[in-house]
């Protein structure tokens, strides 16, 4: 950790001001288009992952202790490499509340060396590591059943973290995930609530993420 950084939950409950635009700072910032910022960020921080580069178990060190000094409970060895994931199996195992109740996080190779950069701080039952395989796929939309709303909708096939990397010439490296089960939420607070958290206190602590706002939306 580094010197004087709070490790107090409510400090890292804002969302930075430049994921979001518009008159009433209504839109967040997207990949598709002519939408450059969201991608510039991201060029920005494999930049600094390549010239000071974070350990994985530095990062995992960093959430653990934030996530204990906040009363959740975690666990010792947060790398899994079983695929698909068994999400039943972690909720039972880890007394969760709900299976969605994790945060996980996935990295990117750098070419030419060891070294990976965090690609995504996310949460919630929906691991992955898709990537379009051509730029022209950047914008495709497919429909997919919503049950909340009982009716299709249209959604973007390639997420965007994926499409970050495609666009820095960089693949996932599918081997392995960072899985923090969080088995005692604390009161007033969901899941996303840590999910921001614990994303806001690694970029505070100088760890580059390629989808910067991505625990953010």
């Amino acid at each position: 950790m580094s010197d004087n950084v709070s490790m107090k939950m409510e400090d890292y409950l804002y969302v930075d001001e430049g994921a979001f635009w518009g008159v009433n700072k209504e839109y967040k910032q997207s990949v598709h288009g002519k939408a450059y910022k969201r991608y510039n960020i991201a060029l920005q921080q494999l930049t600094s992952a390549k010239k000071n580069n974070v350990s994985i178990n530095t990062i995992i060190k960093y959430v653990q202790e934030f996530l204990e000094a906040n009363g959740i409970k975690t666990i010792p060895n947060p790398v899994f490499t079983e695929f698909p994931i068994n999400y039943s199996k972690i909720k039972r195992n880890y007394n969760l509340r709900d299976e969605r109740d994790i945060v996980w996080m996935k990295f990117a190779q750098i070419p030419n060396g060891e070294k990976h950069v965090l690609g995504v701080v996310a949460v919630s039952n929906d691991i992955n590591f898709d990537i379009p395989p051509d730029a022209s796929e950047y914008d495709l939309k497919i429909r997919i059943w919503n049950s909340n709303k009982n009716s299709y909708v249209e959604e973007w096939k390639w997420n965007s973290a994926g499409i970050l990397l495609h666009k820095l010439g960089l693949v996932w490296d599918n081997t392995f995930v960072l899985v923090f089960p969080l088995s005692n939420i604390p009161q007033n607070y969901k899941r996303h609530d840590i999910e921001k958290a614990i994303g806001n206190y690694l970029t505070t602590n100088k760890v580059p993420i390629i989808d910067y706002y991505s625990h953010l939306y």
